[in-house]
């Protein structure tokens, strides 16, 4: 694109051509460029490039850092990348040996993409593998050190210095990184002899003598005569499914298995143990939910048991279903391999061939000899075996089983955590089984229920009737009574001891008075009833209005607020 178009005069045509010759050949930062070298000294080298304004100088050290020194001389080429064409000092800014470094570094991408092998040499150790530099072009490479060789090996510091074939496996564009390896070459000379042990098997092929050489989640690794590694996948283990294949094989272990699948391109062979085994579901019908069996204990693990019913029939015994006592038992404290149990099959799963078995069915059920022992509503004494934030638990007499009493069972009033610290490990309380549940396994008690309900006062009561009762406690918003001959505490609000505000005051009051209230609110359900000094007053004026309403009567009227009412009732007699 020309700058200028527009131009008449010679100088005019003469200087935008020097501008536009200029704009063709513009230099860019960041790209390399042959340039000439015009002086070395002991400090510097000098170079010339037509398109720069002046000559830029190199550090000679540079120059010595990429072994160039005693190549060069007046007039020799060499590749620069231009830096800053304007540094802070005015100076262009270039170097060789990045440019070196970048020349290299697409030099190998190419031959990465070409998966070519390259020559290296370890220069130094560090953490995860070693630091490589590529003999021609003196690029620096990393190599993990799983990428050393096929194997594993313990002496790695002998290689430093050591010269070596790889292949890069990985490039970084971003950063320039670049990962070398010399496992890949040696599995890719390997990989010619590996086809004609791949080909020496077919499918159906029988291999008596497997050994297992890994264990994962999703299947086993097999080495096949020694010569070759096939995987077992783990729907193709057993006909039973396994959780975890830990707890079914070992490594080291020789398992006979049958050729299923080969990837040609892979070069990789698929086995099976189920595939020369009988499917052992096919006698399932033998068996039915509910029926009690001998079994005998194959595995033992931390959440259950392994056990069969018969060859390769194997159920799971899990260990909710070893005892009727104890929430999580151990089954290793329980069951050994190779120990014959009874159990009872709780369900079979034909579609997933599963089956689930118990122990514990097979016992008498202990909650329900509790449940005839000692019925619902049993008073008996138990021991405190045990305490937390919610309660007791408490042990039974004569039976291994525990009891639950909750906070707000141990008493119908009062601070039930205070209450709760009270009693310790190895206290001996008396107390009312309240449920049994046969199916959920629990047991509750109550203490409180040996205790009449304070509640049960107010049976029969209801609104407007008077309740004589007694201050227990006063304070500004209002006072605490309890009625006589009960426990059940009510609290009456300011507002609700007088009609006139002047007298709605609970300084009036001291504890031990007696006062008589009136019930303003009731719920046997919801444990709540109100009371109100207020409503007493309002009750006897309606009385007294009642009774003594005409004013010609001459009789006294016993509160003095009711004169206005009473003057209101003889004019409206007139």
């Amino acid at each position: 694109m020309e700058i200028y178009k527009d131009i008449t005069s010679a100088n005019e045509k003469e200087f935008a051509s020097l501008l536009n010759n200029q704009s063709k050949t513009k230099i860019e930062e960041g790209k390399i460029y042959e340039a000439t070298v015009t002086k070395i000294s002991q400090k510097y080298c000098w170079v010339h490039l037509d398109q720069l304004k002046s000559e830029p100088a190199i550090d000679i050290n540079e120059i010595k850092e990429i072994n160039l020194l005693d190549k060069l001389k007046e007039g020799s080429k060499l590749k620069i990348v231009v830096e800053n064409l304007e540094s802070r000092n005015g100076e262009i800014v270039v170097s060789a040996s990045k440019a070196k470094k970048i020349e290299g570094w697409e030099t190998l991408l190419k031959k990465y993409e070409k998966n070519e092998v390259i020559k290296i040499k370890i220069k130094n150790k560090i953490k995860g593998g070693f630091v490589c530099e590529e003999i021609e072009t003196k690029h620096l490479l990393f190599m993990p050190a799983s990428q050393l060789s096929s194997r594993p090996s313990k002496e790695s510091a002998n290689v430093i210095n050591s010269e070596m074939e790889v292949k890069i496996i990985q490039a970084d564009r971003k950063r320039a990184n670049l990962c070398c390896s010399r496992r890949e070459l040696i599995s890719e000379n390997k990989k010619g002899d590996q086809k004609q042990k791949f080909d020496k098997y077919n499918l159906g092929d029988r291999v008596d003598d497997a050994v297992v050489k890994s264990i994962t989640d999703w299947g086993l690794f097999f080495e096949i005569n020694g010569e070759l590694d096939a995987l077992c996948h783990s729907s193709c283990c057993s006909y039973q499914r396994i959780e975890n294949l830990n707890d079914m094989f070992e490594v080291g272990q020789k398992i006979p298995v049958e050729v299923i699948s080969k990837d040609e391109k892979k070069l990789q062979i698929g086995v099976s143990i189920k595939a020369l085994l009988k499917n052992p579901f096919d006698n399932i019908n033998n068996y039915k939910v509910g029926g009690n069996y001998e079994v005998v204990v194959k595995k033992v693990l931390a959440y259950g048991l392994f056990c069969e019913l018969e060859d390769s029939l194997v159920a799971l015994l899990h260990q909710s279903q070893i005892s009727w006592t104890e929430k999580n038992p151990f089954p290793k404290n329980y069951f050994k391999v190779g120990q014959k149990i009874k159990a009872q099959i709780i369900s079979i799963d034909k579609d997933n061939q599963r089956i689930s078995i118990s122990h514990k069915l097979t016992q008498p059920n202990p909650y329900e000899l509790v449940k005839n022992k000692f019925g619902s509503a049993s008073t008996i004494e138990v021991t405190v075996a045990d305490k937390n934030e919610s309660g007791l638990l408490v042990k039974l007499p004569e039976v291994n089983l525990d009891a639950f009493l909750h906070q707000n069972q141990l008493s119908w009033t009062g601070n039930f955590k205070e209450q709760l610290q009270n009693y310790k490990k190895g206290d001996k309380i008396k107390v009312k089984i309240v449920d049994i549940s046969v199916e959920n396994s629990k047991i509750l008690v109550s203490k409180k229920a040996l205790e009449q309900d304070p509640m049960s006062f107010w049976d029969g009561k209801k609104i407007d009737d008077i309740v004589t009762t007694r201050v227990i406690s006063v304070d500004k918003k209002g006072l605490i009574v309890k009625p006589e001959g009960s426990e059940f505490e009510v609290f009456i609000k300011k507002n609700q001891i007088a009609i006139e505000n002047a007298d709605a005051r609970a300084e009036r009051f001291t504890v031990s008075d007696v006062i008589d209230c009136a019930i303003t609110e009731i719920s046997l359900e919801k444990r709540k009833v109100s009371l109100s000094i207020k409503r007493v007053e309002e009750i006897n004026n309606e009385i007294a209005i009642k009774n003594y309403g005409d004013l010609s009567s001459g009789k006294s009227l016993p509160f003095a607020n009711l004169s206005d009412k009473l003057s209101k009732k003889d004019k409206n007699k007139k």
